[in-house]
């Protein structure tokens, strides 16, 4: 079994906090054909909160236009946020899947299964399966899928405002339609538009759009679906076929002594939400609703890599009291980098806030003295 690197997993640990906020932005066009009925926002809100059990198979597209910078180790992660995602789908449970990327050169599967999870990348004829349950990875293209996408949504925004949306045709299903209305002025999302089955609570369409702009800012929609269960069976290495087992990262170890950091209760007057984002000492959610940042305490030298790359593709630099705020501002996502003045650590913060929350939030990580847990 080989082991992931620990100097490789410390370079991980600068997209935790992006990773916790990107996993929940998604949008797209409606279909022609008949369109589906208006029905009750909070009961359909409810359907596709429940919807996890619901089994489909189906071919989805998904679009974002974040005109994210090539930072370090977010390659792929530019790529899915910002260009055109092709997928197929088979979902039996959320323990049991199978979610296939398109592109031109192959095809990458990933399966899920209750006692492990394997890739399979055509291009390179490799099979990997990975032991283990990390409690923080990156986000994939199975994450854009629309029944992942809105439920993660619905859940960040409990308490916003439900209004009916008109009925579309998608993937030959009169799907109802679900707003989404934030109602804290801190956050940079709009709305958030979800269409599903209204028997089943299946969502085949989600739309993100950031606050002040009319078009979406990433889309994802089923193309094709069918909602019946899927056969599926762990992939099995095939003559000629590369094959590794690998254990799953362990981010918390990979911060190493940023891990050991502890993060104030309230940032800019908002209260911690999840002291330990991920099961992660040192990494915490703040605010409610779509109006959070997450915080990542990271080593200071991999603090400053993030903070010459996030200065090349445009950031702002502020100079409070006690330190250095490099902020980046990606609509409808906002990304800081504090470096206090003293000590072995920087702060990597990330959410679809304003730019001023953030900018407040790192002042007050940069002082020396803070009240913590």
């Amino acid at each position: 079994m080989s082991v992931v690197s620990r100097a490789k997993l410390g370079r991980w640990a600068v997209v935790v906090a992006v990773a916790a906020v990107l996993v929940a932005i998604a949008s797209v066009v409606g279909a022609l054909g008949p369109r589906g009925g208006t029905v009750d926002a909070s009961r359909l809100r409810a359907l596709v909160l429940a919807s996890d059990k619901a089994p489909y198979q189906g071919v989805v597209r998904s679009a974002g236009s974040l005109a994210l910078p090539q930072l370090p180790n977010l390659g792929d992660l530019t790529a899915l946020f910002a260009g055109t995602t092709a997928m197929r789908a088979w979902y039996a449970a959320p323990d049991r899947y199978r979610v296939a990327t398109l592109t031109t050169a192959g095809e990458r599967d990933v399966y899920k299964f209750p006692d492990a999870e394997y890739t399979w990348d055509y291009g390179s004829a490799m099979l990997t399966k990975l032991v283990g349950d990390p409690a923080v990875r990156l986000p994939r293209a199975g994450d854009l899928l629309p029944p992942e996408l809105a439920r993660r949504i619905l859940r960040l925004a409990p308490g916003d405002a439900a209004s009916a949306l008109p009925g579309r045709r998608i993937a030959g299903v009169a799907a109802s339609g679900v707003r989404i209305t934030p109602a804290d002025p801190a956050t940079t999302i709009g709305r958030v538009d979800v269409w599903a089955d209204p028997s089943t609570g299946l969502p085949l369409q989600v739309e993100i759009t950031a606050r002040g702009q009319q078009a979406p800012i990433v889309t994802s929609e089923f193309q094709e679906v069918e909602q019946t269960a899927p056969v599926l069976t762990p992939p099995k290495p095939a003559p000629a076929v590369g094959f590794s087992v690998t254990s799953a990262p362990d981010l918390a170890q990979a911060l190493g002594a940023s891990g050991r950091a502890r993060l104030p209760d309230t940032l800019d007057g908002r209260p911690v939400r999840d002291a330990r984002l991920g099961g992660i000492r040192g990494a915490a959610l703040y605010g409610t609703g779509l109006a959070s940042f997450a915080v990542v305490a990271l080593p200071r030298d991999v603090g400053g890599e993030l903070a010459e790359a996030a200065s090349k593709a445009g950031a702002a630099t502020t100079r409070p009291e006690s330190g250095e705020v490099v902020q980046l501002s990606i609509t409808p996502l906002s990304l800081a980098v504090v470096r206090p003045q003293s000590g072995r650590r920087a702060y990597l913060l990330a959410g679809s806030v304003t730019p001023s929350v953030l900018t407040a939030a790192g002042a007050e990580l940069a002082r020396p003295v803070r009240s913590v847990r």
